[in-house]
Formats: structure tokens, C-alpha cells, sequence
């Protein structure tokens, strides 16, 4: 179904040279874009998975340079800063 557009002066311009560019035509970039700009939206608008939730904590607890590894001595490295803060 045929719909009509307007674009700014300088959008038509920066489409027609990319169109110029590629070889697309001008409906075509136009149904692109659309179609691209409504998945994003549509991403957006939806419930964050438990993933993007929580994507900044995951691996949060990684070893400081050169501590090897952490999580598996949390224990012995609990028992020595205990130690050294209590027996002088």
C-alpha cells in the first residue's frame, strides 16, 4: 500500500547519496530502516531477560590481578587478614 513521506531537506539529500552509493533504491532503505527501527522498539519496550538483569554482576566476583583464584581460597585469604589484623 502506497504511503506518502515527508523528509527533511538534508534527510533526502543524505538518502539520496547513499542510495547514489549502494544502488538501493530510496523505498527500499526506507522499508529497511522502518522494519530495523521497530525491532529495536519492540526490544526495548519487552521485560529485560534475567541476563540483561543481571549482566553487570555476572563474573563480579572474578579474581584481582594476580590473586589467582579467589572464590576457591575465600577461606584462607579470610583466615590470614583475620590473622594479621589480630595477632600483631
Amino acid at each position: 500500500m502506497p504511503k506518502s513521506l515527508r523528509l527533511g531537506t538534508e534527510l533526502e539529500k543524505t538518502l539520496e547519496r547513499y542510495c547514489a552509493e549502494t544502488g538501493e533504491t530510496k523505498s527500499a532503505v526506507i522499508r529497511q530502516s522502518l522494519a530495523e527501527y521497530i525491532v529495536r522498539r519492540q526490544r526495548k519496550r519487552r521485560a529485560p531477560s534475567a541476563w540483561e538483569l543481571g549482566k553487570d554482576l555476572f563474573g563480579a566476583d572474578r579474581s584481582a590481578a594476580g590473586q589467582g583464584n579467589v572464590s576457591g581460597r575465600v577461606k584462607t585469604l579470610i583466615r590470614a587478614k583475620l590473622r594479621a589484623k589480630y595477632h600483631r
